[in-house]
């Protein structure tokens, strides 16, 4: 077996092992009057949410096409969740640091990107259904190859998206000529691919940190003030604690020194 069809079958793997978890699909979620008031009155903020409550998709899109394309508390087709997936698995195997930056990025905001290309949601679902894509790759701009996403195909022409090396960050996407981007066969065959098992450990890795990211604060710690009237019961910080006992001792001393005149 080839190297590069060690990482076509490390992908499929990850990518059946990940549907196998999704059995429930996720919902459109507008942004709540109070928040949404915080961005540009003709666009609209929008989420894909899993059952369990954590946002799978973040788009910020003009109202007029949030509301044709994702149409508010909708199941999401699983044709959506099945492209995210897919996207992930293949990015899963990569070790490059660029790649590994860009997971975050990928499992929120990769929707958007398609967004700045998509005119119509029969479009959208058109590139959807293309298995080919996306997958990641590099590509040769300005006379130097940089990483990247490509989309879909059309003619002679890739959409592609480029990835900060740095931040995993994506660029707006551009179109670009099919020979700009490196022959997949060939370069995939010459990257270091994990297995199926570490590559499922890294989704479960990235998709964890995504879920902590996006709790809200715990507001459980207790005040100065619960602490001096229910010492007893109040948990507070390690550095919160040292500046209360000094608060203390300080306090003490001054009185102390106050009664007995020095």
């Amino acid at each position: 077996m080839s190297n590069y069809e060690h990482y076509q079958a490390t992908v499929a793997r990850v990518n059946a092992a990940i549907l196998r978890k999704l059995t429930r699909p996720w919902r459109v979620q507008y942004l709540a009057d109070d928040e949404a008031s915080k961005i540009e009155s003709d666009e609209l903020k929008l989420l894909l949410v899993a059952p369990s409550g954590s946002i799978c998709q973040r788009l910020t899109l003009p109202k007029v096409m949030a509301q044709s394309f994702w149409a508010e508390n909708e199941p999401v087709s699983n044709q959506v969740t099945e492209y995210v997936v897919r996207g992930a698995a293949r990015l899963a195997p990569l070790r490059q640091s660029s790649y590994r930056n860009n997971f975050p990025h990928w499992l929120e905001h990769c929707l958007q990107q398609l967004h700045y290309l998509m005119l119509s949601k029969e479009q959208l679902m058109q590139v959807m259904a293309d298995t080919r894509y996306p997958y990641p790759s590099k590509v040769k701009i300005e006379g130097g190859y940089l990483p990247c996403w490509v989309w879909y195909e059309e003619e002679d022409h890739r959409a592609v998206s480029v990835i900060d090396k740095r931040t995993g960050l994506f660029s707006k996407p551009r179109i670009v000529d099919t020979y700009q981007l490196v022959d997949s066969e060939k370069w995939f065959g010459a990257q270091v691919i994990d297995s199926a098992e570490e590559s499922i450990e890294t989704v479960t890795y990235y998709v964890s940190e995504q879920v902590k990211g996006q709790k809200k604060p715990d507001d459980s710690e207790p005040t100065l003030t619960d602490a001096l009237h229910n010492p007893c019961t109040s948990t507070l910080s390690p550095l919160l604690s040292v500046a209360l006992v000094t608060g203390v001792l300080v306090g003490f001393f001054i009185i102390l020194k106050m009664h007995l005149g020095f």
